[in-house]
């Protein structure tokens, strides 16, 4: 059996110094792809910060995010689109970092000790004597692993109940653990990894389920978990998207790996911020949603970062509603880095009424705002049904057409 894993690990990483000559010349290539150009067409430039000679290409991946397009398929991520929530880093890049931080963080397990099991989702330390050198940047990597535990759901990963009885390439060890060595190329944004014990790609739908976790946002300690009651996690509760009209079963409703929570939180905050502001003992209101000022004299402290804001308030109507709600600057803060609760010394622990201020605000107030509902004739979801539409159908149709043609 060590034979044949043996024999798989080489060839394994022969088929990765191939494929890192095929995607590198000395670093791996930028590939960006233009809106109108299409997939065909894309364009090399000099490597960009999120690159690294960790990361090899893999195949068949049509929008080179660095997932398979099985995987985006299992992970419902949309296979020709490599960076869904338009941060520049490529979509498998930015989900293996998320996932190595998320592993980081989980408490550990060590059998054989007085620690109490975690009620949480923890991983089990595997231990081994000895080091590993990663193939890639040299480092000598320790040789264990772990193993990821969700008493909630009852998984784990790698899965306890399954033998293997030859190497398969989801699971090069056989699922015995995950190995640190595959959280060092994670790190890097890489589910290949290849050292001199242990070498191949992770199961990446098993891992994220197990994790409970799909979206790779970047971690802000502004924003936390808004109830338990929240069945997709996205930091919406199920009786906020009830109230709300939102979808809560699904944590990513425009397909942009942005949580919904996060996403419509830091939209309020901008339409807010570019409400008019009026004076409510000045002329007759004209406006239909307008903020009015009540700041004070002094200040109130973010709890999480310390900014200073103004200690008052901002007061939202809607005219034709005749509704208003009370907006205190330091949530305008949270609001900004994607929380609707927020924590200050002056108004302390709060959440504002997250369907009155949708309401309020008639969100979705823009184009690509949570909840834009599109006319199936918008190809390129600018809200508007124009000749573009047919230049871009026109694109979609001659990638495919070209991708069927021998």
């Amino acid at each position: 059996m060590r034979k044949l894993k043996r024999a798989y690990q080489r060839n394994a990483k022969k088929q990765h110094k191939l494929r890192r000559r095929a995607a590198t010349a000395g670093a791996i290539a930028a590939i960006t792809i233009g809106t109108s150009a299409g997939l065909s067409k894309a364009i090399v430039n000099s490597p960009l910060p999120w690159q690294n000679e960790h990361q090899s290409a893999v195949v068949p991946d049509a929008d080179a995010d660095l997932l398979t397009e099985a995987e985006e398929f299992a992970i419902g991520y949309k296979p020709f689109d490599p960076d869904q929530n338009k941060n520049e880093i490529p979509d498998g890049v930015e989900l293996a970092r998320r996932v190595a931080a998320v592993v980081d963080e989980l408490p550990t397990y060590i059998p054989g000790t007085k620690m109490a099991i975690p009620d949480s989702i923890y991983k089990i330390s595997y231990l081994m004597l000895g080091l590993e050198r990663c193939d890639t940047c040299g480092e000598f990597i320790y040789m264990g692993g772990y193993q990821i535990v969700n008493p909630h759901i009852n998984m784990a990963f790698p899965d306890p109940n399954i033998n293997m009885t030859f190497p398969d390439p989801n699971d090069p060890l056989d699922y015995e653990f995950l190995p640190v060595l595959a959280l060092h190329y994670m790190s890097h944004g890489s589910f290949d990894f290849f050292g001199d014990f242990h070498d191949g790609r992770t199961d990446i739908p098993r891992l994220l389920r197990v994790l409970e976790l799909r979206l790779p946002y970047e971690p802000n300690e502004h924003v936390s978990p808004a109830d338990s009651n929240d069945l997709d996690k996205d930091f919406l509760t199920d009786n906020e998207e009830l109230d709300a009209g939102y979808n809560l079963y699904d944590p990513d409703q425009n397909e942009n790996l942005i949580h919904d929570g996060i996403e419509l939180a830091q939209q309020c905050a901008a339409v807010i911020d570019s409400l008019p502001e009026v004076d409510a003992n000045g002329p007759d209101i004209t406006h239909l949603i307008y903020k009015e000022s009540f700041m004070l004299r002094g200040l109130e402290f973010c709890d999480i970062c310390g900014q200073d804001v103004n200690m008052g308030h901002w007061v939202v109507t809607n005219s034709r509603l005749r509704q208003s709600i009370e907006i205190p600057v330091i949530l305008l803060h949270y609001m900004e880095h994607g929380s609707f609760s927020y924590a200050g010394d002056v108004h302390g622990e709060g959440r504002v009424d997250v369907a009155l201020l949708k309401k309020i605000l008639e969100m979705p107030q823009r184009c690509g705002d949570l909840g834009t509902l599109y006319l199936p004739a918008d190809i390129n979801k600018d809200c508007v049904v124009d000749i573009n539409d047919v230049g871009d159908f026109v694109d979609i149709w001659l990638e495919n057409a070209n991708g069927n043609t021998d």
